[in-house]
């Protein structure tokens, strides 16, 4: 992850549920723009679901939105991994 992590507060957005999180984005790859995070503060219910979920969207309070992709198992009950999909948000 790179050095110039970010930290946010965040929609996580799972079928019809809008769910607040926080976020600990940065770019994993600079040079080809691949960038992911953590999620934090993610409900337990949520976690289970997110990995089940068709689309799941992420919207930063800066209103930028993307799609994201879960990676493996949460890392507890309330956080999550994940690669984001498309250009970087910030």
């Amino acid at each position: 992850m790179a050095a110039d992590l970010r930290c946010d507060d965040a929609l996580l957005l799972v079928d019809d549920q809008q769910i607040p999180v926080g976020a600990d984005l940065g770019l994993f790859l600079p040079d080809r723009g691949l960038w992911g995070g953590v999620l934090r503060r993610v409900p337990e219910w949520v976690a289970g679901a997110v990995k089940n979920a068709d689309a799941v969207r992420l919207r930063l309070s800066s209103g930028h939105e993307r799609r994201i992709r879960p990676l493996g198992a949460p890392g507890d009950e309330t956080s999550v991994p994940f690669i984001g999909e498309g250009t970087a948000p910030f």
